[in-house]
């Protein structure tokens, strides 16, 4: 039943839709409103803007639709979300109860592509979550741990067009940009050139690591030189253990042992922009991440040795 309606679907045949419909309500285990919502869940998902306008005039609800709902599963056309913003869904709802990306609203989701995020602002998504306290320096909320604010998921995987985008509408920056800014880069590695004995597959994977990895050092040296956070800044208020916060910015490449990423480049820019290594060199020693211990201690006799060649002078 279902490969047959997510054909349906995948060639947005109206006429195939109500066979599928008329095949499945046979069944007694779901009545007809949940089954056509079920199918409207469906048409969303492979983006058939006729059927999903089918299915609404037969009596499928949109109101309810959470956010995950709508961007599981690939990205969403323009028209699908045009049509569902026409019978009533909330583009800014959120499900405040839980903890994953349901609590988040739908933009959170496509920040990715920022013809989307302009189409999101254009069309009435807020830049602040529904029903979640203002942000205070002396603590953080369970709400505000369950759902970040969007220029810290910017920060983690947004263009900096997108995260200024953001930012021009009044959005927050939060406790963590920098911290996930530094975080994501050392997942990915920078163009090493040409290697010998690569595959075309292994060319094309190296070639879009070094590609997001220029884009989250962009972000990192953004988030730095341009917006001014400071790169000693804590990851949460005084007092506070929560998870998955490893302390300052410098204190998230320490602990990204294991990636086997190089991050010396990443590393010094923060220590020259003064991040303080010691909290940083403290998780190294933990983790035995003896190639960041060697990066801070390479920059420190690149600065020593820079100080007697001034002294020489």
């Amino acid at each position: 039943m279902w490969e047959f309606t997510s054909t349906a679907c995948e060639k947005d045949d109206t006429t195939l839709i109500d066979q599928a419909f008329s095949i499945a309500s046979q069944h007694d285990d779901i009545n007809d409103l949940e089954l056509l919502n079920e199918f409207c869940a469906l048409a969303i998902q492979k983006n058939a803007t006729n059927v999903l306008t089918h299915l609404i005039k037969q009596g499928a609800s949109v109101k309810s639709l959470r956010p995950n709902d709508i961007a599981w599963r690939g990205p969403r056309s323009k028209p699908i979300l045009e049509i569902l913003l026409a019978h009533g869904w909330d583009i800014n709802a959120r499900d405040a109860s839980r903890s994953d990306s349901v609590s988040e609203p739908f933009m959170w989701s496509v920040l990715m592509d920022i013809d989307l995020v302009t189409w999101c602002l254009e069309h009435g998504a807020s830049v602040y979550p529904r029903d979640q306290e203002p942000l205070r320096d002396d603590i953080l909320t369970m709400s505000q741990r369950k759902c970040q604010q969007v220029l810290e998921k910017a920060a983690y995987s947004a263009t900096v067009a997108t995260f200024e985008l953001l930012r021009s509408k009044g959005a927050p920056l939060g406790w963590r940009p920098l911290h996930h800014a530094v975080e994501t880069t050392t997942y990915h590695q920078a163009d090493r050139g040409e290697e010998t004995g690569r595959g075309e597959e292994e060319d094309k994977a190296a070639k879009e690591s070094a590609r997001k990895y220029e884009e989250r050092m962009a972000m990192v040296r953004h988030l730095v030189d341009v917006v001014g956070i400071d790169v000693n800044a804590p990851g949460q208020p005084p007092g506070a253990n929560l998870p998955e916060c490893w302390g300052t910015p410098i204190c998230y490449i320490a602990n990204s042992y294991g990636l086997e990423t190089d991050t010396r480049e990443l590393a010094w820019f923060l220590l020259d922009r003064g991040a303080d290594p010691t909290p940083a060199l403290e998780i190294a020693k933990f983790t035995e991440h003896h190639k960041f211990v060697a990066d801070v201690e390479a920059w420190r006799v690149k600065q020593a040795d820079g100080r007697k060649c001034c002294a020489i002078q």
